[in-house]
């Protein structure tokens, strides 16, 4: 690999066009050198060098380092199998796969080719999650013991097509913005020993058979306890740049809340304030330091803080690449999270407590 990282990317959809390619073209001596869908027009819209019809004629090529997963989530095994079989560094979209046996596939072959493997969890960049993850493990909120969480948007039509169909989505609302607020819940509170949960399809949509309403109660390994609640169809709770994820965690010595709509503060109560009862969380704003990665190329004055912060995901996955470090959240963490999305489907069918992971 020369100077220059060469980028091919993989589906060229809404997230492709909004996330992907402006993350990567901020970056310095990138260059997405072609691109694959059998959209043609979509494919064009990216403006690459190259565009290809079929994703084996992008992976074929000598001049493509690494690879941008970015299709329907029935896609993911197959082409990141593909990818990784040829050598190319990879970052695929969430869910990482339909289900846990396909991850675990996709992750034991990521580990035995040896290169950079990454999942999109773009959410995690948020600046104010970043910092909260860090207070957790600094121990600010002492030993944790419950978390409350919750994505609830209206209906966007982001949501709808492919993303409706069992088949190719695997699931609803669950896997589509259910594993953004899954996969910050598992850094900040460690993984899901049990849950149980139900499911509603509420709209009735005869073009879709996934769910738009899903909700779990969760006891973690290490004996926290948590609800869950991921939503569709909430009018009033914005779309896209305007929807909320808020997480609230509460420990021995603090609580805290994170809201995707205050990317740069959070509301807390720690230290001596947390030891008086009638005390309550008050927002406060992150230090600047966290407002994006250590040497990310983009300015933090420039664009909505709500959204801007998602093209740091290139960054990492290209600087991981260059350094030859594991970034993170890997294939690993997209396991994770896809095993919590497998017990959670399965308990909703069954009505029982269900073990993550059996």
């Amino acid at each position: 690999m020369g100077n220059t990282l060469r980028i091919g990317i993989i589906g060229a959809g809404s997230v492709a066009r909004r996330i992907h390619a402006p993350g990567l073209r901020l970056c310095e001596d990138v260059k997405i050198v072609a691109v694959a869908d059998p959209d043609a027009e979509a494919a064009a819209s990216l403006k690459a060098p190259e565009i290809h019809a079929d994703y084996r004629e992008l992976l074929a090529r000598p001049d493509v380092d690494a690879v941008v997963i970015a299709v329907p989530n029935n896609q993911h095994r197959e082409i990141a199998l593909a990818a990784l079989a040829a050598g190319k560094h990879t970052l695929c979209e969430k869910p990482l796969a339909m289900n846990a046996a396909e991850a675990e596939e996709m992750l034991e072959a990521a580990q035995k080719s040896g290169v950079i493997h990454m999942t999109a969890f773009t959410y995690g960049f948020t600046p104010s999650a970043r910092y909260l993850t860090h207070l957790v493990r600094q121990g600010e909120l002492g030993e944790i013991r419950s978390v409350r969480a919750a994505y609830l948007m209206a209906l966007s039509k982001h949501l709808l097509g492919w993303r409706s169909r069992r088949e190719l989505a695997g699931s609803g609302v669950l896997g589509d913005i259910g594993s953004h607020l899954i996969h910050i819940v598992l850094e900040l509170a460690g993984d899901i020993k049990t849950l149980s949960a139900r499911q509603k399809d509420f709209r009735k949509d005869p073009t879709s058979d996934v769910e738009d309403w899903i909700a779990f109660l969760a006891e973690f390994e290490n004996g926290a306890c948590g609800t869950f609640e991921i939503s569709r169809v909430c009018p009033g709770r914005g779309a896209d740049v305007t929807e909320d994820m808020f997480i609230e965690i509460y420990g021995t010595k603090g609580g805290a809340v994170f809201s995707m709509q205050e990317p740069r503060a959070l509301q807390v109560c720690l230290g001596a304030r947390a030891d008086e009862p009638a005390n309550q969380l008050e927002r406060v704003q992150i230090p600047q330091d966290w407002w994006k990665l250590p040497g990310a190329p983009r300015h933090v004055s420039e664009g909505d803080p709500r959204w801007s912060y998602r093209f740091d995901q290139a960054w990492r996955f290209v600087s991981a690449i260059r350094e030859g470090a594991a970034p993170e959240p890997s294939f690993e963490a997209g396991l994770r999270t896809q095993r919590v999305l497998d017990a959670a489907l399965a308990s909703a069918a069954s009505g029982a407590w269900t073990p993550v992971g059996a």
